[in-house]
């Protein structure tokens, strides 16, 4: 009977473990995945403003907000994502550095930035 209950109790146990480590997987599958979503509308924005044309408004120094963004890009979701175009001529003439920064909460916060350079319309800027 003792027997029993000794190998009733470590079943218990090392089911119970299995199921925190499963809760555990699950919660860092879905952080990998927003760090995954994160870094894509990043690369998103860089490659719209690589992609427009020498001289674009939107290319135009300062720092810019694009709200709350759902994974797709779309509008009111939990991805907030701001970019900032450096100076004229920095790092070096005819470039301007765009750094793109998104930020979100699950339940703490995170964020990720990706850089890169743009050409200037005329060479210096």
């Amino acid at each position: 009977m003792i027997e029993a209950l000794a190998a009733t109790t470590f079943l218990a146990l090392a089911l119970m473990a299995f199921a925190a480590n499963t809760v555990g997987l699950t919660r860092n599958e879905r952080s990998a995945n927003n760090t995954s979503v994160a870094h894509a509308l990043a690369q998103q924005r860089l490659e719209q403003l690589r992609s427009m044309q020498l001289g674009a408004a939107q290319t135009n120094p300062g720092l810019y907000n694009d709200g709350t963004l759902k994974a797709d890009g779309t509008a009111t979701g939990p991805f907030t994502r701001t970019y900032q175009i450096s100076a004229n001529n920095n790092p070096t003439f005819g470039l301007r550095t765009v750094t793109v920064t998104v930020s979100w909460r699950d339940p703490r916060q995170h964020t990720t930035r990706l850089s890169a350079f743009i050409r200037c319309a005329t060479i210096p800027c």
